[in-house]
């Protein structure tokens, strides 16, 4: 019955498949480079940050006076939630290019002035990176960059 199942996972084949490189190098969104302001990023999931503070202070929960219990799992909880919403706020951006039409786009963060001008920063940065020919070369051969002198000045 052991034999059914798998006992390790075959992590390299899963890496590629999903897109992630299997040299071991971490993988690089050009998405991803610019951080969105911290007022941005309060905005999805407003509550997160008061129940983060409730957590590590100990404090008695709002439903029914017990103190909330600081566990591991809910600490990392709170921590992937913070994560995840600027990793929403950075993928929106090219999300709402893909899609125009997309019913998100109607919601009020996506009209904030701080929302449109990290849109506009970040996708000057994304076409700066495209036409980046060292980018590209790093990303199609990326062994090239261990073999590369130093830059002369």
């Amino acid at each position: 019955m052991n034999g059914a199942y798998l006992i390790s996972l075959p992590r390299e084949m899963m890496r590629s498949m999903a897109g992630y490189p299997t040299n071991g190098r971490p993988l690089y969104r050009a998405r991803a480079a610019l951080d969105p302001p911290t007022s941005l990023c309060k905005k999805p999931f407003p509550a997160i940050d008061e129940w983060h503070e409730r957590l590590v202070v100990k404090e008695l929960s709002p439903d029914n006076n017990n103190p909330i219990q600081p566990t591991v799992a809910a600490n990392a909880f709170l921590q992937a939630i913070i994560m995840l919403r600027k990793t929403f706020i950075q993928d929106s951006v090219l999300m709402m290019e893909r899609h125009p039409c997309h019913l998100i786009r109607q919601h009020s963060n996506f009209s904030d002035p701080a929302y449109l001008s990290f849109k506009s920063q970040d996708l000057l940065q994304i076409e700066a990176q495209e036409h980046d020919p060292a980018h590209t070369l790093q990303q199609c051969v990326p062994m090239h960059s261990r073999f590369q002198p130093p830059h002369q000045l």
